[in-house]
């Protein structure tokens, strides 16, 4: 397994950034970030989320695949990988356990998203986890794949995790 992410990580304070070879981070609270969605109007909520999937499943996707090339492509390292890196950025504790040859399931406790936008969500809010499910589900599993959140926290009080399923595409 790679060193930990965040002794990779260069602070450059002098030049106030945070990278990761050539990869810039960022580090911000989370009521801020999910505070601009939970402020938007129903009817734009949805879209703005999807275009935050889709963000990080194309950027934050080039990460998992250069951690998963840097692995000999080893999908179980990839998935050790996922859930230390992870960890590590504050995305919460991820738990993956195998459904089928064809089927992954996600358990994230403590979703940094979920947190920040509170628990009045009418559905799920843990698009940027999605996202990178999306990418990860397709280097584990070894075709495209679709992602569902099937249970958010930030859905009720009650809820003690997020949970997702990551399915292969091919029949």
């Amino acid at each position: 397994m790679p060193e930990s992410l965040v002794g990779r990580m260069h602070f450059d304070t002098a030049q106030g950034q945070i990278l990761d070879h050539d990869r810039r981070y960022l580090l911000m609270r989370t009521d801020v970030l999910m505070g601009i969605f939970n402020r938007l109007p129903e009817n734009i909520r949805h879209a703005a989320l999807r275009a935050f999937e889709a963000s990080v499943a194309e950027n934050g996707g080039k990460s998992a695949q250069a951690y998963y090339e840097s692995l000999n492509c080893d999908a179980v390292r990839l998935i050790q990988t996922m859930v230390d890196f992870s960890a590590e950025l504050g995305w919460g504790c991820w738990s993956f356990t195998a459904a089928s040859d064809r089927e992954i399931q996600l358990t994230v406790q403590n979703s940094p998203f979920a947190a920040g936008y509170g628990t009045s969500a009418n559905g799920p809010v843990c698009y940027p986890i999605a996202g990178m499910l999306q990418t990860v589900g397709r280097l584990i599993l070894g075709s495209a794949v679709t992602v569902t959140e099937t249970q958010c926290c930030a859905s009720g009080p009650h809820i003690d995790a997020c949970q997702f399923t990551i399915c292969s595409d091919t029949q």
